[in-house]
């Protein structure tokens, strides 16, 4: 097992040793979707879409490997914006009768947002389905906005700005195998991701 899913799994089972007959299997459900999707896949898929995108800029990879801390915060956040791994937000429903952008939204209609849209909005600046590590910061809904933002961002941030450079530095000739156009993705799943990614790290 990965060892952060190996550590989610130990929380987890803390949790059901000290609050299990407090609750409900449903309840008990759904924090393990949430602990496992929000704390582990989403960082695991992060890395290696970022690790595909660093590969496929590797002039950029400068700004990881050797870059301050600023740079390096700069193209985690353009990675994550870029990647938006979680794409679509979690449906809405609305209250009442609304029309938003000449679109009539009735009430009881659900909504569904594609985060990964938003984030590569022409309105935001230009160029945006490109990669650029270092396009000024223009923020991003990656992870999500409000009293809906994902509770776990700052740490996503913190591991991918450790991850990235160390892993650079371990593996500097770290390489594709395989053409970009053999990959595989994901297909009808929450989080965007690679179902592999075959590299050399020689």
């Amino acid at each position: 097992m990965h060892a952060s899913g190996h550590a989610l799994a130990t929380d987890f089972g803390a949790l059901i040793r000290e609050h299990g007959d407090a609750v409900e299997d449903r309840e008990l459900a759904g924090l393990a979707d949430g602990v496992l999707t929000g704390g582990l896949e989403t960082t695991a898929s992060m890395l290696a879409l970022g690790v595909l995108v660093i590969l496929q800029n590797p002039q950029s990879a400068t700004l990881l490997s050797g870059g301050c801390g600023d740079s390096i915060s700069q193209y985690v956040e353009e990675l994550l914006r870029y990647l938006t791994v979680v794409q679509v937000a979690f449906p809405r429903f609305a209250t009442r009768d609304i029309e938003i952008a000449g679109v009539t939204i009735a009430a009881g209609d659900a909504v569904a947002c594609s985060l990964s849209a938003a984030n590569r909005d022409t309105a935001r600046g230009s160029h945006m389905n490109d990669f650029d590590p270092t396009r000024p910061g223009v923020g991003h809904l990656a992870f999500g906005h409000g009293i809906h933002r994902c509770i776990g961002a700052e740490l996503a941030r913190m591991e991918l700005r450790a991850a990235f450079p160390a892993l650079l530095g371990r593996f500097p000739g770290l390489r594709l195998v395989v053409e970009p156009d053999q990959l595989t993705f994901r297909e009808a799943s929450i989080v965007y991701g690679l179902d592999t990614l075959p590299v050399t790290v020689r």
